[in-house]
């Protein structure tokens, strides 16, 4: 049995983050808080508002540096400078299926209250007659595809998992483990949905809310992952012509607030990433909390700009460690504004994706062409030739390069790739 919220009134706060008015309610029934909630625009946006914070209302949540981290210490990428930490047992692949840490409180809970969070969003839009259409579609469609982006990482971190898509939680509490397959279909669904009915347009000044393209860049994944790829191809095709985006030719900018290559972004009001924060010592001195370790350090050509802009070193005890320095600032300067947010999706994927989807239907000077976009970007010098297995090799290793110790794609990557 799974509990999926503490309480409905909970729920519905969270829902209403940052809505004064709503959160003085003290509502006796998720159907009568529906009620007030949607009878306007305001009210929509508002739950949808709430929806987003608790995307990121905890450091290493599962969307807020947990989808990164655990899974690093899992894979090949990071070890942990604190021995003898819960940390420990993600990096040697000892947890057991009591384990607390990290895993319920970081991952599981979190992942399943923002889902109810967005069933409950749904529900209230297909009962209200107040929203507009245009509203309605517009929060219809990010909150598809937050459900999704949480279900696209429960369903590869966890296996099967119980496929929740209603508010009926005395139902879901008793819900039993839902097929991969199943979800995946789900995911598809939602997804081609969501690109249907969201605008290309951002409905936020910056990149942190979704549109359209955010919509197809996680379709295009879930199309690669389930295999099917002329549909990948197509849809990361779409969005590398929609000439919204382009590849930051400064590796330095690639995760700054409204980088060119982003495509999603999740901010902080009151501070830069959970990531930079974790991740950078105190100190040029300090050991750091999380360490690179040198299977992935040796995993770059020479000359690889991506090796020596997004690591950086800090000499302690006599002795050099390097710690993921995508994300540059620890602290936001006091009185300061947000200068750095959580990349969900880049546009760099979107040419990988293309890569692996063409290689898989005998495309190969196609498939060449894409990673060496990205080749060409870090300082290296194109491929120009290889078979088919060469060439889906060359694939990983860009992939291993590119979206290293980001959003669990190298522990994913080897996971599903066997």
């Amino acid at each position: 049995m799974i509990q999926l919220y503490s309480s409905i009134s909970l729920a519905i706060c969270m829902m209403l983050a940052g809505c004064k008015k709503f959160v003085s309610i003290a509502p006796p029934s998720v159907q009568t808080e529906q009620s007030k909630i949607f009878t306007s625009n305001e009210g929509a946006l508002s739950a949808l508002s709430g929806l987003y914070s608790s995307l990121q209302s905890s450091t290493f949540l599962i969307t807020n540096g947990g989808a990164t981290l655990y899974p690093a210490l899992s894979a090949d990428e990071l070890v942990t400078g604190n021995p003898g930490s819960h940390y420990e047992h993600f990096q040697n692949n000892s947890l057991a299926a009591t384990s607390e840490e990290g895993i319920r409180g970081k991952m599981w809970q979190p992942a399943y209250k923002a889902i109810y969070q967005a069933n409950a969003i749904l529900e209230g839009l297909s009962a209200s007659t107040a929203v507009t259409s245009e509203v309605a579609n517009q929060v219809r469609g990010e909150t598809l595809v937050i459900r999704s982006l949480l279900y696209f990482y429960l369903v590869n971190f966890f296996g099967d998992v119980p496929l929740v898509i209603s508010t009926a939680y005395l139902e879901n509490q008793k819900m039993k483990r839902t097929g991969s397959d199943e979800i995946y279909k789900q995911l598809i669904k939602d997804l081609e949905l969501a690109v249907a009915i969201l605008p290309v347009t951002y409905p936020s000044a910056q990149r942190v809310r979704v549109n359209k393209w955010a919509a197809a860049a996680l379709l295009a994944r879930v199309y690669l992952y389930t295999e099917e790829w002329t549909r990948a191809e197509i849809v990361a095709t779409d969005i590398l012509n929609s000439g919204s985006y382009l590849i930051d030719v400064d590796l330095d900018n690639v995760f700054v607030s409204g980088s060119q290559e982003a495509i999603w972004q999740l901010m902080l009001e009151q501070s830069n990433t959970a990531e930079g924060s974790a991740f950078i010592p105190y100190s040029s001195g300090s050991l750091p909390n999380y360490i690179v370790t040198g299977h992935l350090l040796n995993a770059f050509e020479a000359g690889d700009k991506r090796k020596s802009h997004w690591f950086s070193t800090s000499d302690y005890n006599r002795q050099t460690y390097y710690y993921p320095y995508k994300y540059k600032l620890r602290e936001l300067p006091f009185g300061g504004m947000p200068t750095e947010f959580n990349t969900v999706v880049r546009l760099a994927e979107q040419y990988l994706i293309r890569a692996e989807a063409r290689i898989k239907q005998n495309q190969a000077a196609g498939a060449l062409n894409d990673i060496n976009v990205l080749r060409i970007r870090a300082g290296l010098s194109p491929l120009v030739s290889g078979d088919a297995n060469e060439i889906l090799v060359a694939i990983g290793l860009e992939r291993q390069r590119e979206l290293v110790i980001e959003w669990g794609h190298r522990w994913i990557d080897l996971k599903r790739t066997g």
